[in-house]
């Protein structure tokens, strides 16, 4: 069957529900999105003989009532498969994913060494090395990239960070046969969570600690407002007027407070400076402290890498308190290896929840999604799918 150009955007928009809230029905498909019921039927049976989708059986929602029962769809795996990367300061990962996001191989390599050349040829090259074994047909290549993406400046990562310079975009996408697509790495987590996590709600945001901060916020299925660069910059809001000067020349960003490149340059000055810290313990030199460094001090009870870590956690309780004002969402997922230390998202949330709250303010539900190495690659393909089949 040969899909003329509307219908091609009715099956993009029927995909992009079944997608967001899998198992679906073909009737609630036709409400939710206005197009008629025969359309949908029509769409939906052509991807069931495509492998595309499959149906799970009836219902059980209509036990009691008369009429039809509805039969479920959903995704069938495997129909399709893609590569994800995330470019980030300390490492490159790769996976290999179907159209459901079923990890089928990962490799990460470590950058952190101070002679890795950061060029798109040096990406280039360990990207034929993970893609030269995958026997499966690769639709797409997508990147997460420690920036902005804007196809003003196709061949550039939009950031502040000098060592990206030489990492021209346009040479990866003529180095592979595929499709290749590019998007800033906390977006492309976003999709993930929408695609691959099954959220019952089209609107949430998702908030990632890294090396700074960002926060990306889905919106009636959607990443809000991509053309604006600013949006999603929580890391450059103020939250201490008199604070620290922050890199982007303003005083009390929330970067300064708690993000990882923050965190560590506060736990270097308690290390040069302290003679108690329990940091000399644990490494021989200011320059191997990181996050998990930085957290087993804080298990063991240093009081100043708990004034370090305390304070970031209030700040970032107080922005999120801030978020809920501002934004329509009942979710707010964090992200990052801060929180790989149970206790530290109980604490954020125990912050965000006891709150005094306006009586006609909805509850802000906090969750966590796990850090993983590979999060960024895996929202690389959630990337590819959505801009191959849900545009």
């Amino acid at each position: 069957m040969t899909l003329t150009k509307k219908q091609k955007e009715l099956r993009s928009a029927i995909l992009d529900k079944i997608y967001g809230k899998r198992p679906i029905s073909r009737i609630d498909i036709s409400k939710e999105t206005g197009i008629t019921p025969a359309t949908v039927s029509t769409l939906t049976g052509e991807m069931i003989t495509q492998n595309f989708l499959l149906e799970l059986g009836e219902t059980d929602e209509q036990n009691n009532k008369a009429g039809r029962k509805k039969i479920l769809l959903d995704i069938k795996h495997h129909h399709s498969f893609y590569v994800g990367a995330e470019v980030a300061e300390d490492f490159i990962s790769f996976v290999l994913t179907d159209n459901i996001g079923e990890i089928l191989k990962e490799q990460t390599i470590d950058i952190s060494q101070k002679n890795f050349n950061y060029t798109s040829d040096s990406f280039i090259q360990l990207l034929h090395s993970f893609t030269k074994s995958i026997k499966q047909p690769i639709s797409a290549l997508g990147i997460a990239i420690p920036g902005h993406y804007s196809k003003d400046y196709p061949d550039k990562i939009l950031t502040n960070n000098k060592r990206w310079q030489l990492f021209d975009l346009s040479d990866i996408s003529k180095s592979v046969s595929f499709p290749v697509f590019f998007a800033n790495n906390v977006n492309c987590m976003a999709l993930s969570e929408r695609l691959f996590q099954r959220h019952n709600d089209d609107n949430f945001a998702l908030l990632h600690i890294g090396r700074g901060l960002h926060c990306s916020y889905m919106y009636h299925g959607d990443i809000f407002s991509k053309e604006n660069l600013l949006i999603g910059e929580i890391g450059h809001t103020i939250v201490a007027a008199d604070g620290e000067l922050c890199e982007c020349g303003k005083r009390g960003c929330l970067q300064t407070y708690a993000s990882e490149s923050w965190l560590i340059k506060k736990s270097k000055i308690l290390f040069r400076n302290s003679a108690n810290t329990y940091l000399k313990q644990l490494v021989t030199s200011e320059d191997e402290i990181s996050i998990k460094i930085i957290l087993d001090a804080y298990e063991l009870g240093d009081v100043g890498i708990m004034s370090i870590v305390n304070s970031a956690i209030q700040y970032l309780a107080i922005s999120l308190i801030n978020l809920n004002m501002m934004i329509d969402s009942k979710q707010i997922v964090v992200h990052g290896k801060l929180f790989e230390k149970d206790s530290l998202h109980k604490t954020l949330k125990e912050l965000v929840e006891t709150e005094p709250k306006l009586m006609f303010l909805p509850h802000q539900e906090i969750l966590l999604k796990p850090y993983s190495i590979y999060n960024g690659a895996i929202g690389g393909c959630a990337l590819c799918i959505q801009q191959l089949w849900l545009q």
